[in-house]
């Protein structure tokens, strides 16, 4: 039977540039989503109660999510290798007993949910405390979707299926927006409560139905079948991404801890500063990790030439050099005007945007380190070492909480940024030493290619510092403002890209001849239509 269009096998490149668009794509549908939850409920004390609970849940089960969808892929395929049949005894056993894990979990979270509450917001009383109490409760389901959700997207991307998980994760945000949009007025906040569930449990069904039907998983699935040391084994291995996950949540919270002692706006600050240049982060680096975590896999697993890993890797690092270094350049140069285009209206003042844009520029020094890191903790992850990129990130978060005391005295909120670009490179560094055991990179043909990189970025830098007069002094409150500053912005930024393109031609870089490539021939393929 011929497969759908949708559950063909991708390709690395074709996975990333899917990732990436519909990433696009649903950075606008959760704008549209952030400005519906704030005109139907706003500031107030639901809404206060609603963030609370969605923590709850997601802190709780949502730690494991991440930490399934990567560790399934290597032990999947290393069991596949074997035979199907073991690979599928391996995931209905993983499936039976952590899902049996998850569900006592929720229970729990069930049980002591007033308990949890008063944790996460002791400030809480009354109507808004038992509000958030019987929210937890709803969203539990949530939580429990999104976790098993993540260890079916491994599996999917682990047979090269890319499309499918993100897309219908898609649709549920979706679903989520239209659940806001017509149901608040009969249902309310809970209106925000169904679309949450809509969302994830779409997305688990979905997988769900196409792994039993496509790929004939969970078609026997028994307590007696259970492969016990497997399983054992596999959780020592989670163990360490979980309590990784719950570092970097921690971090997060230190940062804000932290800035709560500066000046009035300082969190908001790093909050919309942290929007801004998670963009080229999320768009262009978490899709090239993921894309390229179950070739690693595979190569580490078949035991192939320790040559050509190193060669991948090198080649999927100089792709994101190649697209982070100019994205940096623009930020730092753009960060003023960038900032007052999104965020300047309203009660985010010219001040406020001074700020912003100042702890923008030292959140993009460190953006290169941000991108490259998941890739590098991938590299790990497919020699199954889960324990040495922990202990890293103990490291890393450790030297974080001492340069954000210093740097935030000297700087403010832009110290705790800088602290944090700094700490992350200290973290590539890190991670460059250790894998040396594995594969070493940054070789000579890398590190000519970032030479080259950076000299074709320059014209980008020169073009945008002689090009800030004429982004000033334009008001974005209105539409016409807006409109204006936008397409000054992108004048720019074009202008700007064509010396960058010359001098990737003339330096012969490869990633700028893969792109060219690629781009001509989907403008071939759309030309025969």
């Amino acid at each position: 039977m011929k497969l759908p269009a949708f559950l063909k096998k991708q390709t690395v490149t074709q996975a990333a540039l899917i990732i990436a668009i519909i990433s696009f794509i649903s950075k606008f549908f959760g704008f549209f989503r952030e400005v519906l939850v704030a005109k139907y409920f706003g500031a107030t004390g639901q809404t206060d109660a609603f963030l609370v609970a969605l923590i709850i849940p997601s802190l709780i089960l949502g730690l494991f999510s991440g930490g399934f969808a990567t560790l399934i892929i290597p032990f999947y395929l290393e069991k596949k290798a074997q035979s199907q049949e073991a690979a599928r005894r391996f995931v209905n056993s993983v499936f039976m007993v952590w899902g049996t894990i998850f569900i006592i979990l929720s229970i729990l979270i069930f049980i002591f949910a007033p308990f949890c509450v008063r944790i996460i917001a002791y400030g809480f009383k009354g109507e808004t405390f038992s509000l958030a109490v019987s929210l937890t409760r709803y969203l539990i389901i949530s939580g429990l979707f999104t976790v098993l959700t993540g260890m079916f997207t491994g599996l999917l991307q682990a047979e090269k299926q890319f499309f499918f998980p993100i897309f219908v994760t898609f649709i549920g945000n979706i679903g989520l927006v239209l659940s806001l949009f017509f149901l608040h007025r009969y249902l309310g906040i809970h209106s925000w409560t169904l679309g949450q569930i809509f969302c994830w449990g779409f997305a688990f069904f979905s997988m769900l139905f196409i792994l039993y039907w496509r790929f004939k998983f969970f078609h026997s699935i028994s307590y007696n079948q259970i492969d016990w040391p497997e399983i054992k084994k596999f959780a020592l291995l989670l163990l360490p991404l979980v309590i990784s996950g719950g570092l970097s949540v921690l971090n997060q919270i230190i940062d804000k801890t932290i800035a709560s002692s500066l000046d009035a706006g300082s969190i908001a600050a790093l909050n919309f500063a942290t929007r801004i240049w998670q963009v080229p982060f999320s768009l262009l680096a978490v899709p090239i990790a993921t894309a390229v975590f179950p070739s690693f896999s595979e190569l580490a697993l078949h035991g192939t030439s320790r040559k050509e890993y190193e060669t991948r890797l090198n080649r999927t690092l100089s792709y994101v050099f190649y697209l982070t270094i100019p994205s940096t350049v623009y930020l730092f140069f753009l960060s003023e005007p960038i900032v007052k285009l999104f965020f300047e209206r309203g009660a985010f003042d010219v001040k406020a945007t001074a700020l912003t844009s100042f702890v923008l520029k030292m959140y993009v020094l460190g953006l290169f380190a941000h991108s490259i890191s998941p890739i590098l903790a991938r590299a790990f992850y497919s020699f199954k070492n889960t324990k040495t990129p922990l202990i890293i990130s103990a490291i890393c978060i450790s030297l974080n909480i001492i340069l954000n005391i210093l740097l935030s005295r000297l700087l403010g909120a832009p110290g705790i940024a800088l602290a944090t670009s700094i700490v992350m490179t200290i973290d590539i560094i890190l991670y460059r030493h250790y894998l040396r055991k594995y594969v070493s990179f940054f070789s000579t043909s890398l590190n000519l290619d970032i030479i080259k990189i950076l000299l074709s970025s320059v014209p980008i830098g020169i073009i945008c510092y002689f090009s800030l007069p004429f982004l000033k002094n334009i008001p974005t409150a209105s539409f016409s403002g807006f409109f204006s500053l936008a397409s000054r912005i992108s004048a720019v930024c074009l202008l700007s890209l064509l010396p960058f393109l010359i001098l990737s031609r003339l330096f012969d870089l490869e990633p700028y001849i893969l792109l060219k490539s690629y781009m001509l021939n989907l403008i071939k393929k759309f030309m025969r239509q």
